[in-house]
């Protein structure tokens, strides 16, 4: 199984960020390896969202279900997608003072498949390792550069 393990601290509210990850249907617009995505089941604790990839030779899609702790964690789990055995991850957005957070990232898979484990699990953890930094940058967009309190 494979893991990768990112954590950043952003000028930004824990809700604020939590938002942006949770916002799966705009995850196309500024996700370079993304050329779809959607929410396909919402509720207050529970989501089902599908991702479709396009990255270095890695072409798949996925659907996970996601259990929602608003403001404050993302659980995933994979339903569905014939590139993966496993995929789990985990958001958490740690509040460190009303204008900033650490955000924490871990996700684990196992990709189907003997050659699709060495040719694309190297793709596929660089795209994992990315997606703090993609999305302390969104929040640049959205929100607007801060500095520290």
């Amino acid at each position: 199984m494979h893991t990768v393990n990112r954590s950043l601290i952003v000028p930004y509210s824990a809700l604020e960020m939590y938002a942006l990850v949770n916002d799966v249907d705009r995850y196309h617009e500024f996700l370079l390896w993304c050329n779809e995505s959607e929410t396909l089941e919402q509720e207050d604790e529970v989501s089902v969202a599908r991702i479709s990839i396009a990255f270095k030779g890695l072409n798949t899609a996925f659907t996970t279900r996601n259990r929602l702790v608003p403001g404050r964690s993302i659980h995933m789990k994979l339903c569905e997608g014939p590139s993966f055995k496993t995929l789990l991850g985990d958001w958490q957005f740690v509040p460190l003072d009303d204008c900033a957070c650490r955000i924490e990232l871990s996700v684990q898979f196992v990709l189907a498949g003997r050659i699709a484990e060495k040719a694309l699990s190297p793709i596929f953890s660089r795209i994992c390792a990315d997606l703090v930094d993609a999305f302390a940058g969104r929040a640049k967009v959205l929100y607007g550069e801060r500095a520290f309190a």
